[in-house]
């Protein structure tokens, strides 16, 4: 079986990481970079894609024996407009497709729902076409259900590297040091900021804690501005981090931080915290409430305000018991849900059924 996976470079990015760690997983496949510039090149740039794609996607045709399509789109305006060539001569190729939704912008979900031109694109693009679709939330199935999708839906997670824990044994970890992380893009809606300001509060309730910020962003100069502010030297900008770096953030950490407000779908960062056994606290977005169990795996902000957050994480430090059998818990429970091997064997499952026309 020949399948064709049309996603983003193999860079920073939830999808570009997601087909880089379990490519190695499909032997029978072929991968075709889609994305394109918008502030470079615009049109042009927009017009190569289109052309590229034509080109190999015929030679494809004519050498190998394809069998089906995997799209990697966000719901949203952009990717309905930008794919429609792409799902176009899949169709007339007639090759299956499956439509993979990484990630999930509300707003737009919502005018589908209210507006009858969107629904009439979405079922045109995307619902005529897709032989199944999978998502990273009941949420979203239930929606897709919702606006009369009657192909099989599967809900998948993202995914966590295996080799990122080859140097790290959890018997070794080490509880006493209160170290808190949050490892994401630097964007205000991600809750940084509020983040920041609750960890200021403990700080100055003279709690003994060090808080260690990782990822870059379009918020990140306002965010070092924000933290030269404080009297403190126990808030570090880490700035984009990878490799050895990433994983001696996640295992020097005890408590992950996440509250965002984003449009997520399913966050790797928390994924990989916990991997390396961190409880987490995190907001109920994307996928998140659909597998997080609160007081197990962690606790549930329900807001982002700092006195409430502070709250939270001064919670769990006051119960160094609870933390230790959190952290065994997403230990063991992400070795079991979201290790490469596992996603990609669940993936290989869903292709091989839609192939089959066993869904």
């Amino acid at each position: 079986m020949k399948t064709l996976f049309l996603n983003k470079k193999y860079v920073r990015g939830g999808v570009g990481n997601y087909y880089r760690v379990i490519r190695n997983q499909f032997v029978d496949a072929h991968f075709m970079d889609i994305s394109y510039s918008q502030k470079k090149y615009g049109v042009i740039e927009f017009l190569k894609k289109y052309i590229f794609f034509i080109r190999q996607f015929r030679s494809l045709i004519k050498h190998e024996t394809l069998k089906i399509v995997v799209f990697n789109p966000s719901l949203g305006k952009v990717a309905l407009y930008r794919d429609y060539i792409y799902h176009i001569m899949a169709t007339r190729s007639k090759k299956k497709q499956i439509i993979f939704f990484r990630g999930w912008n509300d707003d737009f979900a919502e005018m589908i729902s209210s507006n009858r031109f969107p629904r009439v694109l979405f079922n045109h693009i995307y619902k005529k076409r897709a032989d199944a679709f999978i998502v990273l939330s009941e949420r979203f199935k239930d929606k897709l259900i919702e606006w009369g999708v009657n192909q099989p839906v599967y809900v998948e997670t993202t995914i966590v590297e295996e080799k990122m824990l080859n140097r790290f044994d959890f018997k070794k970890k080490f509880f006493g040091n209160n170290q808190l992380l949050f490892l994401s893009r630097i964007e205000k809606d991600k809750g940084i900021f509020e983040a920041v300001d609750a960890v200021n509060i403990l700080m100055k309730q003279n709690r003994k804690l060090q808080f260690t910020i990782a990822g870059n962003g379009s918020a990140f100069e306002d965010l070092k501005t924000h933290v030269s502010n404080l009297d403190t030297d126990r808030i570090t900008l880490k700035g984009y981090v990878k490799g050895e770096e990433k994983t001696g953030c996640f295992s020097s950490a005890n408590i992950f931080l996440f509250p965002s407000v984003h449009g997520e779908g399913m966050p790797n960062s928390i994924l990989e915290a916990m991997a390396f056994g961190l409880s987490v606290l995190t907001t109920r977005v994307g996928g998140i409430p659909d597998f997080f169990e609160e007081g197990k795996m962690g606790l549930f902000l329900e807001s982002r305000e700092p006195e409430h957050i502070a709250e939270k994480i001064e919670y769990l430090l006051d119960r160094p018991e609870l933390m230790k059998e959190m952290s065994r818990y997403n230990y063991e429970y992400a070795k079991e849900h979201f290790y490469a091997s596992k996603v990609a064997a669940r993936l290989v499952k869903i292709i091989d059924d839609v192939v089959e026309e066993k869904a």
